[in-house]
């Protein structure tokens, strides 16, 4: 019989209300809300029928109290008032009543209502119940398959067959002296058994090397702890799973990997595993060494403890070690293993599946997608390592890629990257291998072939394919690529020296003009003669032409050597044209022909060059004649144009000068050939060979100004 507390005040509802109820249910009254609590204090009930309008302590009040006891905080309750305050009753159910009755209430409807309330309840109970029922199978099956993971990771090592759950036993034997309860040490049991689940991607070759690792086996052995993380982050019956499966590698001084951590800032489960792991290492015969002795195993603990080791942990290892309690034996608190035929093929399965895309994810690049540097060599290596196997090895850079991404934001150059990735997926055969090897360098490794007339033909139709199809950028700034080509077996059959050489090639083509390709085994250059290389000429050309900023405008101004050349060109067109053709020379100095300090010329002159660069038409040379002088070619000008001219860049000079003591001067010569030839030749100049510049299309070593 269901037991219900009767709480009201009024002595007559009181008994009325048990009258009621008598014949159906056990009933116990308190006529305020102290004495419910009392009663509640020694016996429990399954319904609380209690009344809002009490003196000293509330309904209301009565029932917060309820709810902050663990023992009455479950136990329903039903509010009994004569308020008609809907705003009272939306707050009863707020705080957690299962109904609101109004006095005064019908005997029918008060053990409708009841009876409604209590079947509801059974109802909850039975739920949660089957809840937990299924929760508590879900945590075994899953504990199963934990156990099945971890004994997969184990066998990849014949002679770490056992690993994972030795390590589980010395972790338990060290919590226990640590005073942890069954709950923890059952928790800390599993941690330590999918401590390694990581391992599952790492190559078999590296786990079962019987020799020292190299740096890159090294570091691919590392990643475990980030992959064990990955694989657990979403496992909630077994708490930490993820945190310990990432920091087990920690060291207490701050040494180990992957995060640094030190001290308490490594979990404490973490801190007892690196321990009980090392116990194992060193008590087990492994594929580099046999298993060490007592002696050399207090030794390492003890020359680790404080700096691999937490010292309390440290110090308990070493009490196992000295009381020779090393051989791990079956635990206790060890789950089931054995699982139903099929869910192990199907777990199996599923986890193979997961091992394939894990470590399909961490051998991409992660903006691209293609294949990364990792990836393509531990690839090309074992590749190459079958005598009979050849390719061809393409490095290609994108051209002027440090200019796109100063001028246009490392967003836009992503994007470029991006699309030349697509490019090339698209232009290679579906088992050649494409890579990014960073920044905006690519390789692109064709299997299976290795003759020049191949490889010419598939530089010139990713050039090509970048010529007549563009890169969506939306920037002034045509993309074009170098590709420096290496072929194997006959540059080398491995990575670093298929790399190096065709890196080599690269660097030939980028001194030669970029937007070509070179292969390394030619020392004077590969002549390009066919069809499709005359276009990439032609082509090139036709971009160069057409593109923005190619007819400048202002004053063409170059380096002084490259000045004279084009002033002599120019007098040998103007005997032919009779074109009139101007020398101007502009001269800085200081007032009363003083000497100018340094950081004023420098000012002063950069003041002039903008001046001149505003002042001329586009058909004017000018360059640097020395230190604080400029000289100007003017094409087609009269000798009156010229001193118009030299005024106009002396206005706006003096105009846009911060030094009022810095003067301008100028001469004009309209007869100035043996003043070029002779006197400006023997000038000796004491001018910076970057300070010469275009106006109009930028090239490698000349800066633009507009």
């Amino acid at each position: 019989m269901k037991t219900i507390l009767v709480v009201d005040d009024n002595s007559v509802a009181l008994n009325l209300v048990k009258n009621i109820l008598s014949d159906t249910y056990s009933v116990i009254t308190a006529a305020s809300g102290e004495e419910c609590i009392r009663i509640l204090g020694t016996r429990g009930c399954d319904l609380i029928l209690l009344d809002i309008r009490m003196p000293n302590l509330s309904g209301v009040e009565t029932l917060k109290k309820l709810k902050e006891n663990e023992l009455t905080a479950e136990i329903p309750i039903i509010f009994l008032t004569g308020d008609t305050d809907p705003e009272m009753e939306r707050e009863c159910f707020e705080l957690g009543a299962y109904d609101v009755i109004r006095k005064p209430f019908q005997k029918t409807t008060l053990k409708v209502r009841i009876s409604r309330t209590l079947e509801l309840i059974d109802l909850q109970k039975d739920l949660k119940g089957q809840l937990l029922e299924k929760t508590k199978e879900i945590t075994r099956i899953s504990l199963k398959s934990m156990m099945m993971i971890a004994n997969t990771v184990d066998k990849k090592d014949p002679l770490a067959a056992n690993h994972s759950t030795n390590v589980a036993w010395f972790a338990v034997e060290i919590a226990k002296r640590m005073g942890w309860n069954s709950d923890e040490l059952f928790n800390l049991q599993n941690l330590a058994l999918v401590h390694d689940i990581g391992n599952i991607c790492v190559s078999d070759n590296i786990i079962r090397k019987d020799g020292p690792l190299t740096t890159s086996e090294y570091e691919a052995v590392k990643k475990h702890t980030s992959l064990g993380r990955s694989i657990l982050q979403d496992l909630t019956v077994i708490r930490k799973a993820a945190e310990v499966a990432e920091t087990h590698h920690e060291h207490y001084d701050g040494t180990g990997y992957p995060n640094g951590l030190s001290g308490d800032a490594i979990p404490i489960e973490s801190r007892i595993i690196a321990v009980a792991d090392a116990l194992d290492s060193m008590t087990s015969d492994r594929s580099f060494r046999k298993k060490l002795d007592n002696p050399t195993i207090l030794y390492q603990l003890e020359n680790g403890r404080g700096t691999q080791f937490d010292p309390a942990m440290a110090d308990i290892a070493i009490s196992l070690v000295k009381e020779n309690k090393i051989a791990p034996v079956p635990s206790e608190l060890e789950p089931e293993v054995d699982l139903a035929s099929e869910s192990s093929k199907l777990l199996q399965k599923v986890l193979q599946e997961y091992t394939k895309e894990v470590k399909s994810d961490a051998q991409k690049d992660a903006l691209t997608g293609l294949w990364n540097r990792a990836y393509t060599i531990d690839f090309l290596n074992e590749y190459l390592v079958d005598k009979r196997h050849c390719g061809c090895f393409f490095m290609i850079d994108i051209d002027g890629f440090k200019h796109i991404n100063d001028t246009y934001g490392h967003i836009t150059g992503d994007n470029i990257i991006i699309q030349l990735a697509e490019t090339l997926k698209k232009i290679v055969r579906s088992d050649d291998i494409v890579c990014r090897i960073g920044g905006d360098e690519f390789i692109v490794f064709f299997k299976g072939v290795a003759s020049r007339e191949f490889a010419s033909s598939k530089a010139e139709e990713i050039i090509l394919t970048l010529d007549r199809d563009p890169l969506r950028n939306n920037i002034d700034y045509v993309i074009s690529v170098s590709i420096g080509i290496a072929t194997a077996p006959y540059d080398g059959n491995d990575f670093v020296t298929l790399y190096n050489k065709a890196d080599k090639a690269l660097y030939h083509v980028k001194e030669n003009g970029k937007h070509s390709y070179h292969f390394y085994s030619d020392v004077i250059g590969h002549v390009r003669s066919t069809a499709k290389s005359t276009q990439i000429d032609l082509e090139y050309l036709r971009r160069f032409i057409s593109e923005p900023g190619s007819n400048p405008i202002g004053a063409y101004q170059v380096k002084y050597d490259t000045f004279k050349k084009i002033y002599n060109y120019m007098l040998r067109a103007q005997k032919r044209s009779k074109t009139p053709v101007l020398l101007l020379l502009l001269t800085l100095s200081g007032a009363g022909d003083e000497t100018l300090e340094s950081d004023i010329l420098d000012a002063s002159l950069a003041c002039l060059k903008d001046s001149v660069t505003t002042s001329l038409r586009c058909g004017d040379v000018a360059t640097n004649y020395s230190s604080s002088q400029f000289i100007v070619i003017l094409t087609n000008a009269t000798e009156a144009n010229g001193y118009t001219i030299a005024e106009r860049i002396r206005s706006r000079f003096y105009k846009n000068s911060d030094n009022p003591t810095v003067r301008l001067n100028y001469v004009i010569d309209a007869s100035p050939e043996a003043v070029l030839n002779k006197d400006f030749a023997d000038h000796n100049f004491d001018v910076d060979a970057d300070e010469s510049f275009i106006v109009g299309k930028k090239t490698d070593t000349e800066e633009t100004f507009d």
